[in-house]
């Protein structure tokens, strides 16, 4: 009698932990897991009312079925395993989503921001610039004769040159401020909350910062780079019902154009978009 009580007993407890960690699950999966969960943690419930029965059956009349009590902890047993292995299989397939999601969040050769990642920071930006009525400044920045670097040192040095120029960037950004690389060697820079006489002090800074850094790379003799920095501010008073896509396309190509017209004035500079560029003071 004892044995048939300590095993339907055993059996029990393996249902409730099964059912615990299925409501567990139900609790922390995605919408397309939950219902699947929840049932199997009723189904589960039941069960455990199927095993308490034959314990107080046993208790009133002293009769059991031992072969019920001997395959019943086995089953309960498989039961237990198998919701384990499931919530495994889950908690894995959320780590890979997880990594795929850092993955697409950032450029792995960089660090920074992926293209993707950074053009839906600018675009979340814009909707909270026009909530909020604060300007916010785009910075677009690309390295001055990269191809120089590339044919002296090879292209495995252009990418240490790449990775330096995004620690130092982040150096004297504040934790508020995004970089992203949007291909090649230009990156976009988002200042929220700057008004053109402080992105102004930023993009000079930044842009002395990073000509007297010193890039820590594989070739033999120090390599030097300089970048040019086109600037744009975005007003929220202006164009408020223009279409978030279309502020974002525009923004951007304002931020390409300051950024040739550096190019164009030398390299080397700051420039900023339209006819209202702050002036720059040069240390």
């Amino acid at each position: 009698m004892y044995i048939a009580i300590g095993l339907y007993c055993l059996s029990l407890l393996c249902q409730v932990f099964a059912s615990l960690i299925s409501l567990s699950l139900f609790r922390h999966s995605a919408t397309i897991y939950r219902w699947g969960w929840l049932f199997l943690a009723t189904g589960l419930g039941l069960m455990i009312g199927r095993r308490i029965g034959p314990i107080f059956h046993i208790f009133e009349s002293g009769r059991f079925d031992l072969l019920d009590a001997v395959l019943s902890l086995p089953i309960s047993g498989f039961l237990l395993l198998g919701v384990l292995g499931l919530r495994k299989l889950l908690l894995k397939s959320d780590d890979k989503q997880l990594t795929l999601e850092v993955l697409a969040q950032f450029d792995p050769l960089t660090n920074s921001l992926s293209r993707t990642e950074i053009l839906y920071r600018v675009s979340e930006e814009i909707d909270r610039s026009r909530r909020n009525k604060h300007s916010f400044a785009l910075l677009e920045i690309d390295i001055d004769h990269f191809k120089n670097v590339n044919d002296q040192f090879g292209h495995h040095v252009g990418d240490e040159v790449l990775a330096n120029l995004v620690r130092h960037s982040k150096e004297i950004f504040r934790s508020i401020d995004a970089i992203g690389r949007i291909g090649g060697e230009e990156f976009l820079i988002l200042l929220p909350e700057t008004e053109a006489e402080g992105t102004a002090q930023i993009a000079e800074r930044l842009r002395q910062h990073i000509a007297n850094a010193i890039n820590d790379t594989s070739a033999p003799i120090p390599v030097k780079i300089t970048i040019s920095v086109g600037v744009t501010i975005f007003n929220p008073n202006e164009n408020p019902g223009m279409a978030r896509g279309i502020a974002l396309n525009e923004l951007m190509n304002k931020a390409d154009l300051a950024m040739y017209q550096a190019k164009n004035e030398g390299r080397n500079r700051v420039a900023f978009w339209g006819a209202s560029t702050p002036p720059l003071k040069r240390a």
